[in-house]
């Protein structure tokens, strides 16, 4: 009994140890990805504009830009769309510094207890990885995450909250060649984000999870 009870404080020690080191290891790890990150730059962040073209009669004639989109300002967002986005993407958005360890933590053992797979990605780093990376799959990797992390962040130290969601409603991709909530509004309704129901705001909301998929065109129903 006194041999089992030794080789078990043993056990336990090493197990300790390798999880001290795995921490002192990824933490170094984390470091250096993060002092090669991008700089914050609130011009990567905010979305430029189309430049728009009107008749005499005040008609849209022309809409000239790489991207289709038309800029919100945080006056403008009524609290159904901030509800909706939040609930959606990131319900502790306005609880957590741009990182949700809860939310990393869940999705981890999700994946490693389902055949579904999650993300651990808060508003903030979706937001980071639009302005500075590549939304492709294969560019998923440690590197990438460990700097959207540190770049989340930095931003919450700089910008609100408001700011923040503001960016957000601003940059993502809506369909149809729309970049912006407020474009897609427009486009799908024909209204501005404040005249919308709480349906077509629910659509607004969960169309960035996959733009095609949930296409008001093509598979309404969805």
């Amino acid at each position: 009994m006194k041999h089992f009870s030794k080789i078990a404080k043993y056990l336990l020690a090493g197990i300790v140890s390798l999880v001290v080191l795995g921490i002192i290891i990824g933490a170094l790890l984390f470091t250096f990805y993060a002092s090669t990150a991008p700089k914050l730059s609130e011009a990567k962040l905010k979305s430029t504009t189309s430049s728009l073209i009107y008749d005499s009669n005040n008609t849209l004639i022309a809409d000239l830009g790489a991207e289709k989109r038309e800029n919100v300002t945080p006056d403008n967002i009524p609290i159904d769309l901030v509800n909706a986005i939040t609930s959606i993407e990131d319900h502790r958005f306005f609880e957590h510094r741009g990182i949700d360890v809860y939310r990393i933590l869940g999705a981890a053992w999700n994946n490693l207890t389902s055949s579904s797979t999650q993300g651990g990605s808060t508003l903030d780093q979706q937001l980071i990885k639009l302005a500075y990376f590549s939304t492709n799959k294969s560019d998923q990797n440690l590197k990438r995450k460990a700097q959207e992390g540190w770049l989340a962040y930095q931003m919450e130290k700089e910008y609100t909250k408001e700011e923040i969601l503001t960016f957000y409603i601003n940059k993502v991709f809506m369909g149809n060649g729309n970049y912006g909530m407020l474009t897609a509004a427009k486009s799908y309704f024909g209204k501005d984000l404040k005249d919308l129901s709480i349906a077509q705001v629910a659509l607004l909301a969960g169309i960035p999870q996959a733009p095609s998929q949930y296409d008001p065109y093509t598979n309404p129903e969805v």
